[in-house]
């Protein structure tokens, strides 16, 4: 068993040196180490770059420290991204769920809390069972915090929009799941185009394992978790795109891209366009590794996203719900006599 012991940041780049890694500027080696952590910083993102030779982890030629942190700061801007993404489309969900539950039951707590109004779906965990939910929601109207204090005893009514506020996405995500076949209908409505190709039939099951998707990405980034090589334990069930090799991050691309709400999507399609083009421009033989383990095209370019219907050229690829969007360089897009969107180009 090898002994863990306390290195300080000169004595762990030396370690580096002597696995073959090439430490450019030491002063700033120490200070990210010092920073960031051994363990979060080299330990979490060096596999790309070591190999094993007689037992011993080595870093490939040519390897530097400067790139693998510039692997560490993509995936935290990408986390960063996730988390920012998630939290936009949290307030999205939980003002859909109330508005569905507001309209099929009213807005009185004593109303819209009815065990009837829902299924009783099994759950391992108890607190996401119905009971258990409906439980947490009637403990959540006791706060003496606002606005729920402010509604209580203002009017004696805390509709679905002011309660879900203080309730947990994942609370939330597990109480669409007991929605009876009306309100999951409902939700659908608020969430999906009802001219998408998507059989109708299946929306509620892509609504759920879409949900969940995000609710483990999010959990991922509140924790720390890694994000661009990630691989989501929860699958699609019933939808099947014929592109079978979707996974990982861009399977979370694409099934926010299903949605009308475009605005988690356009965040992180932005921060993945940045930090792609910043890390590969710098390293640009970790592109085929990226793209693989993304699964993503990567050029190192300025790319600018244009469609059939308009001589715009778009920063984002869903900007306005456009679709089929083509990417090409945005010089080649002022050749050809395209000029800047006024949404994404402001």
């Amino acid at each position: 068993m090898n002994e863990i012991r306390y290195t300080t940041p000169s004595e762990q780049i030396q370690k580096l040196r002597s696995q073959n890694m090439i430490v450019i500027d030491e002063e700033y080696a120490e200070e990210q180490l010092f920073q960031c952590g051994y363990s979060n910083l080299i330990k979490s993102y060096r596999d790309p770059y070591i190999f094993i030779s007689n037992g011993k982890k080595m870093y490939r030629s040519g390897v530097t420290f400067e790139q693998l942190q510039s692997l560490y700061t993509l995936d935290k801007n990408l986390r960063n991204a996730v988390m920012g993404a998630m939290l936009d489309l949290e307030e999205h969900i939980k003002e859909a769920a109330a508005d569905v539950i507001a309209s099929s039951f009213g807005v009185h707590q004593d109303e819209y809390l009815q065990f009837r109004n829902y299924r009783d779906k099994s759950k391992k965990k108890y607190c996401f069972s119905l009971a258990g939910i409906i439980e947490t929601m009637k403990k959540a109207l006791k706060t003496d915090k606002n606005p729920i204090a402010h509604y209580s005893s203002s009017h004696g009514i805390v509709p679905p929009w002011i309660l879900f506020k203080s309730i947990y996405f994942s609370t939330i995500v597990n109480f669409i799941h007991q929605f009876k076949p009306a309100e999951q209908t409902k939700m659908v409505k608020h969430l999906y185009d009802p001219n998408s190709k998507i059989p109708k039939s299946v929306l509620p099951e892509l609504m759920m394992d879409t949900l969940f998707v995000c609710l483990e990405y999010r959990n991922l980034a509140a924790h720390g978790g890694r994000i661009y090589n990630y691989e989501c334990e929860k699958k699609l069930r019933f939808y099947q795109n014929p592109d079978s090799s979707l996974h990982g991050f861009n399977l979370l691309l694409l099934l926010l891209s299903f949605f009308k709400y475009k605005a988690p999507l356009e965040i992180l399609e932005k921060a993945l366009n940045n930090e792609l083009n910043r890390h590969c421009s710098a390293f640009p033989e970790d592109v085929t590794y990226l793209g693989q383990i993304l699964n993503v095209d990567i050029t190192v370019r300025n790319t600018v996203w244009i469609t059939n219907n308009s001589q715009k050229y778009h920063r984002y690829k869903h900007c306005s719900g456009i679709l089929n969007a083509k990417g090409i360089d945005i010089k080649e897009a002022d050749s050809q006599g395209y000029t800047p969107c006024k949404k994404c180009y402001k």
